[in-house]
């Protein structure tokens, strides 16, 4: 059975700190890793991971993944109060002729500050 987890659950933190938000998954066909904001709308797209090893960079956010242990962390240096959010990490199985699935960690990592 395809998994997606993401730990810890929940955070509070203080203003200027470096967070690691860890999600690990269990998938077959494994095709990418995706990183999401949510606020309280729609979540916001952060990062497509494909390849291990390789840092995606936005602003005080980066992550990397590492296909060989299954994880990736998503880092926010000097955390600000508008970092406050639902973090979420989903996993994109590679298509069959049957199905194409989004896999989902079923609980969020909230960030408060």
């Amino acid at each position: 059975e395809d998994k997606v987890m993401q730990n810890p659950l929940s955070l509070v933190v203080h203003e200027g700190d470096t967070v690691t938000l860890n999600c690990s998954y269990e998938v077959v066909n494994f095709r990418s890793l995706l990183w999401y904001k949510q606020e309280k709308k729609a979540p916001i797209f952060l990062f497509t991971l494909t390849s291990s090893g390789i840092e995606k960079k936005s602003g005080r956010l980066s992550s990397i993944l590492d296909k060989k242990d299954l994880f990736s962390i998503l880092n926010i240096t000097a955390t600000q109060t508008r970092d406050s959010a639902v973090y979420l990490c989903a996993v994109e199985a590679q298509c069959s002729l049957v199905t194409c699935s989004l896999y989902s960690n079923s609980t969020a990592e909230a960030l408060q500050l």
